[in-house]
């Protein structure tokens, strides 16, 4: 018993100098270690312009389809092209309802024409009612309940080159 105890107390003492890069090899080195990514963005942003006739999808999937619905569910009538803008930020409930309250981060006027300006912000008031509850899929209003996503309602249409948010 006394040969066994003192064979293991030789042999510890022997890989103390090397029990530093025992433990780096085993467990790879602190520094390189790194947090997995999120499964979704943290935010979500998207474009909406004015609409193509689509429908309302009666099931929301992905989060690009988040922004095809909020795109059906804008329907602004009776206003020209003017270069207005507004970004909404807004956060959704697991079952699709609108979390809180939406804040606008941006708006952008465009030409002074009051009655213009009052008919976009009208309908992008109309477009937030109209899309909540959000029809969220189970998996996707676990995922993105409370997540924030930011909308930039444009009232012009899409363009060949890309704009910036």
């Amino acid at each position: 018993m006394r040969s066994y105890g003192t064979s293991l107390a030789v042999f510890l003492l022997g890989l103390n100098p090397a029990m530093p890069a025992l433990a780096q090899g085993l467990f790879g080195d602190p520094d390189e270690r790194r947090e997995p990514p999120p499964s979704l963005p943290q935010s979500f942003s998207g474009i909406i312009r004015p609409p193509s006739g689509e429908e309302i999808p009666k099931e929301v999937n992905t989060l690009n389809d988040i922004v095809r619905a909020m795109q059906a569910c804008w329907r602004p009538t009776g206003i020209r092209y003017s270069g207005q803008s507004v970004t909404i930020r807004i956060s959704f409930k697991r079952n699709g309802e609108v979390l809180g309250k939406p804040m606008i981060t941006h708006y952008r006027e465009g030409e002074p024409d009051a009655a213009n300006r009052d008919a976009f912000t009208q309908a992008v008031r109309e477009a937030l009612v109209r899309c909540s509850p959000m029809p969220f899929t189970d998996r996707l209003g676990a995922a993105v309940a409370g997540r924030p996503f930011t909308f930039r309602f444009v009232d012009s249409p899409a363009t060949d080159k890309s704009q910036n948010l």
